[in-house]
């Protein structure tokens, strides 16, 4: 009975603590990635409409492209540790 009331203690110490912080984390990431994306679409609106500077415009693009794949990899691999942690 004590071990069934220390895993429960521990399960909700976990949830009131731990994944309140992984959740805020992965919000913040997801934020981060929206931001981006939203950039990089008004940088190609800039070149559809403006087509005299694709060059300066298509590096923004890359650039936060790049970021982009940066954040996303590291919410994927934070969701992975998560799914191993909590399961």
């Amino acid at each position: 009975m004590s071990v069934k009331s220390n895993e429960e203690n521990s399960v909700d110490e976990l949830k009131r603590h731990e994944l309140p912080a992984e959740f805020q984390r992965m919000q913040k990431s997801i934020h981060r990635l929206i931001n981006y994306l939203a950039a990089i679409s008004g940088y190609a609106q800039i070149v559809q409409f403006r087509p005299e500077r694709p060059a300066a415009e298509l590096h923004k693009i890359i650039h936060t492209v790049e970021k982009s794949m940066v954040v996303l990899r590291a919410f994927v691999a934070n969701l992975q540790e998560c799914e191993r942690r909590y399961s």
